[in-house]
């Protein structure tokens, strides 16, 4: 019978560039089978659902992704990583273990969760086009930390344009604008769109 150790932690990077957010994971994952061929095969498709389940799931219902994950294919996820590297491996005649790091393939996972009707805001990589957002600051600085704390948790800046009296108009990466909008909502901002220019206040 087939036992899977699988570390306690799982590490995820968000590793922003010019061109939008790069998504990668890594984990450190042990199997037993039949032969170490086996174990091995075993192992990489493992690794590859929970470092999706735990990257995705920053930029979707963690619910639906982990019923999606648990349904698809090794081939239909085996599509969503561009890339993977392993080091640390160990095998044994029944036996591997590594540390496995797989990069997303950020437009096909996106493209993966909308035709499966799971709302998501997974950023795309191939723009580095801006928005424009027009924030209103009630409470001043204390509403200004706090929006430098939203975005900062996704390693993103504001780039502020201009500031008059309790107005600031700035800029932000096109590809975070879903994402953005989400945080704010979430942490009691109202928000409108005129015109293109996010508009958000307390």
């Amino acid at each position: 019978m087939k036992r899977i150790f699988a570390s306690l932690i799982v590490m995820f990077a968000i590793v922003p560039n010019s061109f939008g957010i790069g998504l990668s994971g890594n984990v450190f994952i042990k199997q037993e089978s039949e032969t170490a061929a086996k174990a091995k095969n075993n192992a990489i498709n493992d690794a590859r659902r929970q470092i999706l389940t735990n990257v995705l799931s920053s930029y979707t219902s963690r619910e639906q992704l982990s019923d999606l994950i648990e349904n698809a294919s090794d081939d239909d996820l085996m599509n969503l990583i561009s890339s993977s590297s392993v080091s640390g491996e160990q095998m044994s005649n029944t036996e591997y273990s590594a540390n496995i790091t797989m990069n997303i393939d950020n437009d096909a996972a996106r493209k993966w969760l909308n035709d499966n009707n799971v709302q998501n805001w997974v950023p795309k990589m191939e723009s580095d086009e801006r928005f424009m957002v027009s924030i209103v600051l009630q409470n001043g600085l204390s509403d200004w930390a706090e929006l430098k704390r939203i975005v900062r948790e996704d390693n993103m800046e504001i780039e502020t344009q201009s500031i008059v009296g309790n107005q600031i108009v700035a800029k932000m990466p096109l590809n975070y604008r879903s994402k953005f909008t989400v945080g704010v909502r979430e942490m009691g901002w109202k928000y409108a769109d005129n015109g293109g220019v996010l508009q958000i206040w307390k």
